[in-house]
């Protein structure tokens, strides 16, 4: 894909698009139809669409969306390679059933096939070539999940037993001690505490950064958006629910390639009104504005972007909110890879080699063939070096991948990939990352204080995942936070008029 990158440079000089403004509107706008209403939605992202989307099916006609690149859709890519689509953002949907979630959208697109998301057949192998029998995984991964699992963690809380245990990995690491040193015994000790630390580092794959980052919140409240909750995957691509919510935006209220550098939100009637204006110095007025850019856009800009200036409160949860880069990375091979990965490849790395040699290629948790596909293979990384390991040259990346593969298959004769298909989402200067998390210096209120509308007549107002507690950093959280926003828009109006 292409973009439009708006860098720092560019979004700091806001004088190219300094300009005087003059009120056409009253600042009390409760008592204007609904059909004269002007909100600006900033970010064409999946919360931006589901905004414009709501609103205009409510009969707010001028809304436009600005959106930076040249597509819609922000992190949700899917990419047609080799015999696959391939998602390198967002890559499932959540199974909830409930009213505005996005499963509840995609059951009602007649014809698009839908997949549930089954357990792969994984296989742990150690860097010898050595398989690990699968009852040994199957009991480990039971105790994983009951580990991350909300219960046991409240029960240790209100027992005053997790100590100074603040983030992720520490209390992760430290329960899974105890638990091996309990159950296993010799070898299966060893193995079963290098399979615990492969599944540790598969969460860290899920929110691109090290669980040493998260605060321990992010398993409590944010259960069913890390392992609790079934999936389904959409085989020809995620993509496709963007056009269920674009299918009511004409060219007019859909503008890509329109980066901004400045937020008016809340100028009184005697300078003007509220706007939003671009870089190219094109600028929009606006009863409403609706800012869904991305938490990383957001810690790099909120300070200098809005007019007014956010107030500390929100600047500092804006600050303290984590924002990761998961990496996603595919092979594309030029003959069926069924002669020699015949199931999911989980390799094993020794504790002994902590302190010594470490490489990034240790922070590879799986390699398995693409669901229908003979010959794409997708690379999970976890752990940490995200950004290092985003950065690498495709020929070093496929070089060192394809060593590990051969080494865990004892077979010398696997083939190196034909092509490389990867994300780059901390180099993207209008997203820079890809999930947010809570970090150990931040908690839910920080996502409450992020989402408050602000001004008179709620003239600015906030959707995206990181907004959003209840599917917070995932496609539904986004879509229902970006419905949320316009609903606010839409009840402000209904108590002066019924369409």
């Amino acid at each position: 894909m292409r973009y439009i990158r708006c860098t720092k440079r560019k979004l700091y000089n806001t004088s190219l698009v300094n300009a005087t403004f003059k009120s056409t509107y009253p600042i009390n706008n409760s008592d204007k139809p609904r059909n004269e209403v002007a909100v600006v939605v900033v970010g064409g992202g999946l919360a931006g669409l589901s905004a414009a989307n709501h609103l205009i099916k409510n009969g707010f006609k001028r809304t436009i969306i600005l959106e930076a690149t040249d597509r819609c859709g922000g992190r949700i890519i899917s990419k047609q390679f080799g015999d696959a689509y391939c998602e390198l953002g967002a890559k499932w949907v959540p199974i909830n059933a409930k009213e505005n979630t996005v499963y509840n959208m995609v059951q009602n697109m007649r014809g698009l096939p839908k997949k549930l998301l089954q357990n792969k057949d994984k296989m742990y192998v150690n860097t010898s070539g050595e398989k690990v029998d699968k009852p040994l995984p199957e009991l480990i991964d039971i105790l994983y999940k009951r580990l991350c699992s909300h219960i046991q963690f409240d029960e240790k809380y209100k027992a005053g037993a997790m100590d100074d245990l603040n983030n992720v990995h520490t209390y992760l690491q430290a329960e899974k001690s105890k638990l091996v040193n309990s159950v296993f015994k010799g070898e299966d000790r060893k193995t079963a505490n290098e399979i615990f630390n492969s599944l540790i580092k598969e969460f860290g794959s899920l929110l691109g950064c090290s669980l040493e980052y998260v605060n321990i919140e992010h398993i409590t409240k944010l259960q069913n958006g890390v392992h609790g909750s079934n999936h389904i995957y959409i085989p020809t691509g995620l993509d496709n629910i963007l056009t269920i919510l674009t299918k009511n935006l004409g060219k007019q209220q859909l503008k890509i390639g329109k980066p901004v550098g400045e937020i008016n939100w809340f100028i009184p009637s005697k300078s003007g009104e509220n706007c939003v204006a671009c870089l190219d110095g094109d600028v929009f007025h606006a009863d409403h504005i609706i800012c869904t850019v991305p938490l990383g856009v957001l810690k790099i800009f909120s300070e200098n972007m809005f007019r007014p200036a956010l107030p500390q409160s929100k600047i500092n949860s804006i600050k303290k909110l984590g924002f990761g880069s998961p990496v996603k990375i595919y092979f594309e091979y030029d003959a069926n890879t069924e002669s020699w990965l015949k199931s999911s490849l989980r390799p094993l790395w020794s504790s002994y080699g902590v302190g010594a040699e470490i490489t990034w290629t240790k922070q590879v948790v799986e390699i398995s063939k693409m669901p229908k596909s003979n010959r794409v293979v997708e690379i999970v990384i976890g752990g940490e070096w995200y950004d290092k390991i985003e950065k690498l040259p495709d020929i070093e990346l496929l070089t060192e991948i394809t060593k590990l593969i051969r080494i865990l298959l004892k077979n010398q004769s696997i083939p190196y990939p034909s092509s490389v298909l990867r994300s780059n989402w901390s180099s993207l200067a209008c997203y820079l990352g890809g999930r947010p998390y809570f970090s150990t210096g931040s908690t839910v209120n920080d996502v409450l204080t992020l989402a408050e509308p602000l001004g008179p007549m709620q003239s600015l107002l906030f959707a995206g995942d990181a907004t959003i507690v209840d599917g917070f950093g995932t496609v539904d959280g986004a879509h229902r936070s970006g419905i949320r926003e316009a609903q606010r828009i839409i009840d402000h109006y209904n108590s002066q008029f019924i369409v």
